[in-house]
């Protein structure tokens, strides 16, 4: 046997596993949707709380949807985190227009090292007074059903923290050709089932979507909050770490409750996912190395596989169906976040476009330039 034919027998077990994940991660997300048609027993006091800086493009309708919701008993509080475009302006009209809307500006310099958003969110989770904390992006829009639905799904699977990934609105060819890559690996690596039924960090994997996180408050504070995670760049993430770390229990959904737009064009998509990507690989160059390595494997060396003349036939066989199960993957995660299947088919631009990112993002952090909306992001990890 070839080595060319070994590697590819390899790589079809890996991507056998993939497509399991993603089947198993969508079962789970199925039961999670189950959970938010029960009726509330109740209606416990729910903070929706929205930092915000510089989206004047996004938090009319953001808020807009909030104050639309028909959960019976919450607040809305937005902080304008320094916004240098009209992002202020445009919430002030706005608490102008509904009482029950709380604006929040602040503007002190950000320390060294310290996530702005997860400042924000600790400084508005501190002026809340619900017992559930509803953290959301700016960038979202919601259903009127929201709160309630996040609310019956947390309560349903029993667990502190709940977190959903959007619907992605894609407005853009850039957003399209990586935004729904970028999802897929969520799909594939992290374990949703994992996250539900294991406790210790050394069982299951630990993660969060900061787009959507419904938390209890008294578990957020006894955690520490996102003060205990302000230099992390992955704020999401650390906050999942941080509560499963503690011993509850957390657990991620797809929601069609909520839609999000996350970046417009290429420059802002580059941008944000160059100050995540090398963070998402721990700040490793080990790390970073065998994902590079990996993603060779994977996604083309069973296009060489179909291309290279007088291959083996059975290993001609493996490379076929290794991209048949990876059209699969990327096609199932696409339909989870509410876009067309035959995206799938631009896997191979979308993974090259990926590790693209990624050297941009090691460039970034090894050169101190990585940012985001104009703050540096230099100390942070």
């Amino acid at each position: 046997m070839s080595v060319i034919a070994l590697l590819l027998l390899v790589v079809l077990a890996v991507a056998s596993f993939g497509l399991f994940n993603v089947l198993a991660n969508i079962a789970f997300a199925e039961r999670a949707r189950r959970c938010t048609k029960r009726p509330l027993p109740n209606y416990p006091f729910v903070s929706v709380l929205v930092p915000a800086r510089n989206e004047a493009h996004t938090i009319g309708r953001c808020v807009r949807s909030l104050l639309e919701q028909d959960y019976p008993n919450y607040e809305l509080i937005v902080l304008n985190d320094g916004s240098t475009d009209a992002t202020g302006a445009i919430l002030d009209q706005l608490a102008r227009e509904h009482p029950q809307l709380r604006v929040i500006h602040a503007d002190q310099p950000l320390p060294a090292g310290v996530n702005g958003k997860s400042r924000a969110c600790q400084r508005l989770a501190e002026a809340a007074q619900g017992e559930w904390l509803l953290f959301t992006d700016a960038d979202t829009a919601h259903r009127h059903d929201s709160i309630r639905r996040g609310l019956a799904a947390a309560r349903g699977l029993n667990v502190a923290l709940f977190s959903a990934i959007p619907r992605q609105e894609l407005g853009s060819w850039a957003e399209r050709l990586f935004v729904p890559a970028g999802f897929t690996m969520i799909y594939n690596v992290v374990s949703f089932w994992a996250l539900r039924y294991t406790r210790s960090m050394h069982w299951g994997n630990a993660a969060a979507i900061g787009q959507y996180a419904l938390v209890r408050r008294d578990v957020y504070f006894a955690c520490g909050g996102h003060r205990a995670i302000q230099t992390k760049i992955l704020d999401d993430v650390s906050l999942g770490e941080l509560i499963k770390r503690a011993g509850y229990r957390i657990a991620i959904g797809d929601a069609d409750w909520v839609r999000c737009r996350m970046y417009r064009g290429w420059g802002e998509m580059v941008a944000g996912f160059s100050k995540n990507a090398f963070a998402v690989l721990k700040g490793s160059f080990a790390l970073s190395a065998v994902f590079v390595a990996s993603a060779l494997l994977l996604f083309y060396l069973p296009l060489l596989g179909l291309a290279l003349p007088g291959l083996d036939p059975s290993a001609r066989a493996a490379a076929g169906a290794i991209v048949g199960l990876t059209l699969a993957n990327f096609a199932l995660v696409a339909w989870r976040l509410g876009q067309p299947a035959w995206l799938c088919a631009l896997y191979p631009a979308q993974i090259a476009i990926g590790l693209g990112i990624l050297l941009n993002s090691i460039r970034w952090r090894v050169t101190g330039r990585a940012q985001w909306k104009g703050r540096s992001l230099a100390g942070a990890s």
